[in-house]
């Protein structure tokens, strides 16, 4: 009995530490109202100055309420105003949202709470108006690429691990973005976004993959389970000497993407689809909407 005993304290001891307390979930609640509130606010006002104040509120309170012992292990509203990924290890959190100005330019924001009792995190503070070759490049939390995360994959080679996060940028107001990013962790535990294992093929490796494309027109980028890659629409320009202006970019009707091959993303051309009817053009017209909160009625 003694080794039965034993182990079930390991047990218990383990699950109670991995539980909230009543008192840090009463906290943990009166944060996520504050939060709720203020999200209102960032989504719904019509004044870019409120949104902003709303936007750093949220980052304030946030903040107070990851430093909740055992926050880690809080399930969080999924009406609240941002997306949360967790990856399939379970080693941290992912937390991105976006504040949106008059001229449809967007700023993003976001923190990374890793698992643990007490308070590690990694403040994201988007860099990209500042960034050229944002496709070659490796960055760390200060100089993030901001993004808000929809998805995320976990790949590996050999001992080093990476984490496929799929994102979305409403990046100006006749385009928006999709971009593939890869986090990891490096030999101090530190994020780094973007590695070279994004393989186009000829040679040529990216640190991250970005698509642009038509404000209006809903393009997918995501890992497809069932086909064991990742899946994106095929863009090309909507009309002759358009090359370039990514506002007129549409999918075709045709898909392409990425496997995972000897510790690479490798392209693959052609991956098969639902054909659509002769004129059916795919996606445009379904505008995106990320106006993640909406008030409950009381």
């Amino acid at each position: 009995m003694k080794p039965f005993l034993f182990l079930f304290f390991i047990a218990t001891s383990f699950i109670s530490k991995a539980q909230l307390t009543a008192d840090e979930l009463q906290q943990m609640k009166l944060y996520e109202d504050t939060i709720r509130q203020y999200g209102d606010t960032l989504i719904n006002s019509y004044t870019q100055e409120n949104r902003t104040i709303a936007s750093y509120r949220i980052i304030k309170t946030l903040t107070k309420a990851l430093r909740t012992p055992h926050s880690f292990y809080y399930k969080w509203d999924e009406s609240l105003p941002w997306k949360i990924l967790m990856p399939e290890d379970g080693s941290f959190k992912i937390f991105t949202w976006y504040d949106r100005n008059d001229e449809d330019l967007y700023r993003f924001f976001g923190t990374i709470q890793l698992k643990s009792d007490t308070l590690k995190m990694f403040p994201l503070i988007d860099y990209s108006d500042f960034t050229d070759h944002q496709e070659d490049i490796n960055v760390d939390n200060t100089n993030w690429l901001g993004a808000m995360y929809y998805g995320i994959k976990t790949v590996k080679d050999k001992k080093k691990t990476y984490y496929t996060l799929f994102g979305w940028d409403g990046n100006n107001s006749t385009s928006n973005r999709k971009i593939l990013e890869i986090l990891s962790f490096n030999k101090k535990g530190l994020p780094r976004f973007g590695a070279p294992i994004i393989d186009m093929g000829n040679g040529k490796i990216l640190n991250r993959f970005i698509l642009d494309y038509a404000e209006d027109a809903g393009i997918t980028l995501n890992f497809n389970g069932v086909e064991q890659k990742i899946m994106y629409d095929h863009i090309k320009p909507n009309g002759e000497d358009m090359e370039g202006f990514f506002g007129n970019y549409i999918p075709d009707g045709t898909y392409e993407g990425f496997e995972w091959k000897k510790g690479k993303w490798r392209h693959v051309d052609n991956i098969e689809y639902e054909k659509r009817k002769e004129g059916d053009v795919p996606n445009v017209g379904k505008k995106e909407s990320f106006d993640l909160y909406k008030p409950k009625s009381k």
